[in-house]
């Protein structure tokens, strides 16, 4: 499992941040633009999630893996690092890992993640589960195209069309998207399939995304304001439903918001977690 720490020394000793990328693109790309702006914390770690970046199974072959099997190689980092007590920022597929490791510290006894900012995080994405069982078939379908026909290029494509619709298409951004994508095609693919298939877990036993929710206790959602709407409106009524939680919409972006907006959105997370250690 590959990592990078970071640190600041003018910021407060002992504070510690988490930084958990997304699916198909690695930790250093997702957050190499935002990392000079947080400034609150002393040591920043960030690692890549089995299947990209420079993180790979123990037989050197990409191989599937499980959302909640992330979250466990999370656990074990955190163990080896001796992190105890930190804050947590999750992307995406990390948002979700952000959510599935909380879980976990719960079944071992550790302490919860006291406070968490999730940007747009895999599986919050619908309020109804079954309409958003459907998205996911979509970049199931995605994925296939990947695995089975090879053809990276229309795999990356249905997925950056379902995850971001009403993106601005500029060429050059497109290229780079299509381009960080396709570097581990199918550690991507798998990513995606381990996402479907929790969502296809909650379809079944819908009590269990609840109960994932349900466990946390301060988290900032990030939207992008060209986001899908639905996803946004999902977002609102868990800042209602759910004590501690909060919804921020950045203006202008959409699902690639850590890539469009590092300043913005790093300068919130200043804020939010300013009260933490």
């Amino acid at each position: 499992m590959a990592y990078r720490h970071y640190r600041n020394d003018r910021a407060p000793k002992g504070s510690s941040l988490l930084l958990l990328h997304g699916a198909g693109v690695g930790g250093e790309l997702t957050w190499e633009s935002m990392i000079p702006y947080l400034t609150r914390w002393e040591t920043i770690l960030v690692p890549d999630l089995k299947g990209m970046g420079k993180s790979h199974a123990l037989s050197g072959e990409e191989e599937p893996f499980t959302a909640k099997s992330l979250a466990e190689d999370m656990s074990h980092l955190l163990d080896y690092l001796e992190w105890q007590q930190f804050d947590v920022v999750g992307y995406s597929l990390g948002g979700l890992v952000t959510l599935l490791l909380n879980q976990l510290n719960i079944e071992k006894g550790l302490p919860l993640i006291k406070k968490m900012a999730l940007l747009e995080p895999a599986t919050l994405d619908r309020e109804n589960l079954l309409e958003l069982q459907g998205l996911r078939n979509k970049y199931r379908a995605a994925s296939r195209a990947i695995r089975e026909t090879g053809d990276v290029e229309l795999g990356i494509a249905h997925f950056m069309d379902g995850v971001s619709p009403n993106r601005r298409k500029h060429p050059v951004a497109e290229k780079t998207t299509k381009t960080r994508l396709a570097h581990r095609p199918f550690g991507f693919a798998f990513a995606l399939d381990s996402v479907t298939d929790l969502v296809d877990d909650f379809v079944s036993k819908p009590h269990l995304r609840q109960v994932m929710l349900e466990s946390t206790q301060e988290v900032l959602l990030f939207s992008g304001g060209i986001s899908n709407k639905s996803l946004i409106l999902h977002y609102d009524l868990l800042e209602q439903q759910l004590n501690g939680w909060r919804h921020v919409i950045i203006a202008g972006a959409d699902h690639s918001l850590p890539f469009q907006k590092p300043r913005q959105v790093g300068q919130i997370l200043n804020e939010w977690f300013v009260n933490d250690n």
